[in-house]
């Protein structure tokens, strides 16, 4: 009887854990898709996120893209922790078309 109240106390205790990851990678997607639509100036509506797993040196890696023409790449960085983004990094689109309005020139680095 001892085994079996162990044995439901070790299934309890992992489900707990796997909620609980679960709901920080939840959290890393939402987190990422504010954290881009702010900077990139995008509605968050557009973005695409996907949790790419935990790097070696403990952080977690958010990727996702815009669906916009054209359209923009980012990573987000979180601490091992999952609570906060320590690093961004986005591409640039490349050239600068000839009707990009005034309000969009920010989007394109060489114009």
């Amino acid at each position: 009887m001892k085994k079996f109240v162990l044995a439901i106390g070790v299934v309890a205790l992992v489900a707990s854990a796997t909620a609980a990851l679960a709901a920080d990678q939840n959290h890393m997607l939402d987190a990422c898709r504010a954290y881009a639509s702010k900077h990139l100036h995008v509605d968050a509506s557009i973005i695409n996120v996907k949790y790419e797993g935990q790097r070696t040196d403990g952080t977690h890696a958010v990727n996702g893209d815009t669906e916009t023409s054209p359209p923009m790449t980012f990573q987000c960085s979180f601490r091992a922790d999952g609570k906060r983004v320590v690093r961004w990094v986005h591409d640039s689109p490349k050239g600068c078309p000839a009707d990009v309005s005034e309000a969009n020139r920010y989007l394109y680095p060489d114009c």
